[in-house]
Formats: structure tokens, C-alpha cells, sequence
């Protein structure tokens, strides 16, 4: 179920009508979610609730074998164990073709591997799970002994196809105690809803056949159309995921749960450090916690400062798929990095940009143009589905015809992102982007009403399409 369906609005509101009624029994409403997820998940395939609950046994019984052992060497050894089941049953299902297509003589085993059903969301639940069992090693968090709590926590149906990845730490505790929400709450989080349906709805599924075009017809495209249906990708990205966040932010909040924000206005970043904190927050959170800081962070070298970013970043790119073109994508992003390291000009900005004033300057127009234009240009790898393609793209980029006027309808879709750019630069230093102060309530209602009557009208020119993130 997409949650821009009407199937899915009728399955929330029952499933949120149950759990309203059981406020003061909190086994009963893990009992609900458990029961919600599992329908929610089968109603994609019969087969991904099967692979899921194999998941949740071995996180489950790993974190309490990891709290039982008194010995340090013994808890890692089950840390160890653990992980590897765990990251062994995501790299078989979704790197097992690439793996074994580049072994001679396995064409056979590689042809069974690339027919192997992907479970969808398998990656966020995965590296939940790895997240939990960790924080228990370093005792940051006891292990959950409640099956039913841990069960509802790794499955959410909010957050399980394309996440935020949910915090061990700050998520699962939510998840023992009820939480109703007030009605500040629950107008915020109709707010955020409305806003990543109009995202989803309005934006995102009016540009994706565009997308779509540029991609697929590339060779009879020039190069000026070719870089506004790049950046039209990029835009739509946007609006897709965090729209997508959004929604699942506000339905969380109405179920008593409070999720990570996800997107926190990255378009409007200085540099490609501010960029990456703001885009994707809780997988960059889940990279700095387990990958990142064990393995030094920013206190050696340059050079292994370096190393590491492109490590992290190549990672990244795996994580997303098993093809050449992501690994490059996230090699590319972390050289951005390295003339800024290497010049000591890579800033951990505490403020949004020009806080307090209307415009930026001219200098942080510049920064923000150059930020989102590299962003952009790497997702070129991000989309080809091989190199071929991404070579031909840069080609026909940078050449003469970039200069030649582009397709117009694909200069008209650039357009129609402008409204949502205008309105969360607008609102960039709010807590969400509909967040208007309760004394200026007809400038409130107004507001939702606007983007009701858009999303009435506009996302009809397009059937619904599918989450992109929701392969990864």
C-alpha cells in the first residue's frame, strides 16, 4: 500500500481508531502494530513477512545472548555472529548477482541469484536490527526481553519500507510506554502529511514520466535538456523521499511514536558536509555511529581522514544497489569532500542559511548553487542503469548543445518545483514547513487549505507511482 492511497488512508484510520481505544494498555497496542505491520508488509508480497520475522529472531536472541555474556570477548564473539547473519542474509538477496557475476564460470548460479525476490525496506530493517544488537553490546540500551515490543519496533510499518532508520536508543523505548498525543501534536501531524502529500502527489508523480524520458531517450536529446532533466531527477528525488518521510513522521506521531526527521531542507546546504547532514539524516546518523567514529572519524591524518570519507561513501553507494553506477555515485560525492578537507574549509554550519533575513548574500547563493549543481550532477550515476549511459549523459552535458534550447516541457516540470523551493526557503528555519504560529490561525487553515485543493486537483493528471526508495 502507497500511503498516497486510498487504501492505505482506510487501513490507517482503523488500525489508528484500535489503538486510540487501548491507550492504557501498551502490550495490547504493540500487539496492534504487530498485527498492522505484518498486514501492511504481506500486502506487498506474501513472502517478505517470512524473511522479516527470520530478522527479528536473530536480533531478538542475539542482543539477550550479548547482555547474558559477562566475558568482553564472549559479547563480541555474539556481536560478531550476529552481524554477520544479519549482513549476510542482505548481501546474498541483493548483491548475490553482482557478486557471481563477476566469478567465471557461475553464469548459472548468477542467473538463480538475480531471480531471488528482494524484500522491500530490506535494508532499513537490516541495519535497525545491527543498529540494537550494537547499542546493547556497548550497553548504551538493555536488551528488550518483551518479543512482542522489539517485533512491533524492527517491523513499524511507518518507517519500514524507506524509513528513517529508527534509533535503537531514542525510538524502542517510545515503544514501552503510551504516549497520547495532544492536539498541538496531532495538527502538526496532519500538517506534515498534507505536505508530504503534496510532495509526493503534486511534485513528484507530475515529474516522474518526464524523469523518466530524459532517461530513457537520452541519445535523441540535447545537452541543455539532458541537464535540466538531471536536475529535474534530483528535484524529484526530493520531493519523493522526503515526502515519503513526512508522511511517516505524522502518522508516527498520531500513533504516539516520534520518528527522526529525515530532510531537513538540503537544498539550501553551503557545502557538501551541511548537504549530507541534511539529506537522509538517520542513514547518515546510523554511518557516523557504526562506521564512522569506530573507525576514528576526523582525529588522524588527513589522508585517513580522506580514506575514510570515500570508504563511507562508496559504502553508501553499495548500500543502494548492486551496481557499479551507485558505488561510483558515492565515490564521487566523497572527492567533493577532499578539496575542502585539504584546504581546512569544510564548516559545520550550527545555523540555517541567512537566518533571520529574507535573501542570502551573494556569496551563500553561490555556495548553494554549487552545492546543489555537484549534488546533481552525481545523481547522473545515481539513475543510469549502467556506465555506458552515464558516459553518454556527460558527454552530451558538456558539450555545445548544453547551450541549445532545451525540450520545454521538461523546463516547465524545473518550473513547477519552484512553489515547493519558494515555500520551504520561506519556512527553513521552522520545525516543519506548514508550522505557523497559533495566533495567526486563518493563515493556517488557509495554508492547508491551499495544499488540499492542490492535491485534489493536480495529482490527477498522473496515476500514483511507487516510492522510489522504496528498491533501496
Amino acid at each position: 500500500m502507497l500511503f498516497n492511497s486510498q487504501a492505505f488512508a482506510i487501513f490507517f484510520c482503523i488500525v489508528l481508531a484500535i489503538y486510540w481505544l487501548c491507550w492504557k494498555w501498551r502490550n495490547v497496542q504493540n500487539i496492534i502494530l504487530l498485527a498492522a505491520n505484518g498486514y501492511f508488509y504481506s500486502r506487498l508480497h506474501y513472502t517478505f513477512p517470512i524473511y522479516l520475522f527470520c530478522l527479528i529472531c536473530v536480533g531478538y536472541l542475539s542482543a539477550l545472548l550479548i547482555s547474558k555474556q559477562e566475558n568482553k570477548s564472549k559479547r563480541k564473539t555474539v556481536l560478531i555472529v550476529g552481524i554477520t547473519v544479519l549482513g549476510f542474509g542482505l548481501a546474498y538477496i541483493k548483491y548475490s548477482g553482482l557478486i557471481l557475476g563477476n566469478i567465471p564460470g557461475l553464469d548459472r548460479w548468477q542467473a538463480s541469484a538475480l531471480h531471488i525476490l528482494v524484500p522491500l525496506g530490506i535494508s532499513y530493517y537490516t541495519f535497525s536490527s545491527i543498529g540494537y544488537i550494537t547499542e546493547v553490546y556497548r550497553k548504551t540500551l538493555p536488551p528488550e526481553h518483551n518479543f512482542i515490543t522489539y517485533a512491533a519496533y524492527i517491523s513499524y510499518f511507518p518507517h519500514l519500507l524507506s524509513g528513517p532508520i529508527p534509533s535503537a536508543v531514542s525510538i524502542l523505548p517510545q515503544f514501552s510506554k503510551s504516549n497520547r498525543p495532544n492536539i498541538s501534536q496531532i495538527e502538526q501531524s496532519i500538517a506534515e502529511i498534507l505536505w508530504g502529500l503534496f510532495k509526493k502527489m503534486v511534485i513528484a508523480d507530475n515529474m516522474v514520466l518526464t524523469v523518466n524520458y530524459c532517461f530513457s531517450h537520452y541519445q535523441d536529446l540535447n545537452g541543455s535538456t539532458l541537464f535540466l532533466g538531471v536536475t529535474l531527477f534530483s528535484l524529484y528525488l526530493y520531493a519523493d523521499f522526503s515526502g515519503y518521510s513526512d508522511i511517516a513522521r505524522g502518522t508516527s506521531r498520531l500513533l504516539g511514536i516520534e520518528l527522526t526527521q529525515n530532510f531537513k531542507m538540503p537544498f539550501f546546504s553551503r557545502d557538501p558536509g551541511e548537504f549530507w547532514r541534511r539529506w537522509h539524516t538517520s542513514l547518515r546518523k546510523w554511518f557516523l555511529d557504526y562506521i564512522y567514529l569506530p573507525m576514528g572519524g576526523n582525529k588522524g591524518t588527513k589522508l585517513h581522514y580522506i580514506l575514510l570519507i570515500l570508504f563511507i561513501f562508496s559504502f553508501s553507494g553499495l548500500w543502494h544497489g548492486a551496481n557499479y553506477t551507485f558505488i561510483c555515485w558515492g565515490l564521487l560525492n566523497g572527492l567533493y569532500f577532499v578539496p575542502y578537507i585539504l584546504t581546512d574549509t569544510l564548516t559545520r554550519y550550527k545555523e540555517p542559511v541567512a537566518k533571520g533575513k529574507i535573501l542570502p548574500s551573494f556569496k551563500e547563493l553561490l555556495q548553494m548553487l554549487l552545492t546543489f549543481n555537484l549534488v546533481t550532477i552525481s545523481r547522473i550515476f545515481f539513475r543510469s542503469p549502467d556506465i555506458y549511459v552515464v558516459r553518454d549523459f556527460f558527454q552530451k552535458i558538456f558539450s555545445a548543445s548544453l547551450f541549445s534550447a532545451p525540450l520545454p516541457v521538461v523546463a516547465q516540470k524545473v518550473a513547477l518545483c519552484l512553489p515547493m523551493l519558494v515555500i520551504e526557503w520561506l519556512q527553513r528555519e521552522k520545525n516543519y514547513v506548514l508550522e505557523v504560529p497559533m495566533a495567526k490561525s486563518y493563515v493556517r487553515y488557509a495554508a492547508y487549505a491551499i495544499v488540499i485543493v492542490s492535491i485534489s486537483f493536480l495529482h490527477k493528471q498522473l496515476n500514483s507511482s511507487e516510492y522510489y526508495y522504496f528498491k533501496f
